[in-house]
């Protein structure tokens, strides 16, 4: 069930998006999006750092969903057409101001055990869930560009061996 409407944030899975980690993209983005792209500490921590602490979470939709797209469950492992994920999608918000709109993917078979407590985060940040545990890993940093001269990154987390996914789509307001 939906928490509120779909808003704008674009869906990890739209077949729009040009997903290529960083050596493979021939394109690449502009130096002061370069901070926000690569850097793989706590996003989370570093917008809260830039807003001085007026930062929140605003959630747009939280659901179950199935993915229709066969590339994206791969990342996942081999699983079937008909496994539900968990989709939820917010807007990271410092000072009153947009800065980037994010997207989470979970595939149900991960929400076992402490992992679980995801689904009862409401409006407090995944990030600070997931750096607060010392053994998650991250692996590599896929971008795409989006609308406008803006772009986006994802990365496949892992928490207790479960895969999460996760893709932030920063807006221009984050460069001022």
């Amino acid at each position: 069930m939906s928490t509120k409407p779909q808003s704008a944030i674009p869906d990890i899975s739209d077949s729009n998006l040009d997903w290529h980690s960083e050596a493979e993209r021939r394109t690449l983005p502009a130096e002061p999006w370069r901070r926000w792209l690569f850097d793989s500490s706590s996003l989370t921590k570093l917008l809260i750092e830039k807003s001085g602490g007026d930062f929140r979470v605003e959630v747009r939709a939280q659901e179950w969903l199935l993915l229709p797209s066969p590339t994206i469950r791969s990342c996942f492992g081999p699983l079937a057409s008909d496994h539900r994920f968990w989709s939820r999608k917010v807007v990271l918000v410092g000072q009153n101001t947009p800065w980037v709109l994010a997207h989470t993917l979970i595939p149900e078979f991960s929400l076992t055990g402490p992992l679980k407590r995801v689904l009862e985060l409401n409006d407090r940040p995944l990030g600070e869930y997931l750096f607060g545990h010392p053994e998650l890993i991250r692996s590599g940093i896929d971008i795409t560009p989006i609308a406008g001269d803006s772009w986006g990154r994802r990365s496949l987390f892992y928490l207790f061996e479960k895969p999460i996914m996760v893709a932030e789509f920063f807006l221009p307001a984050i460069l001022d």
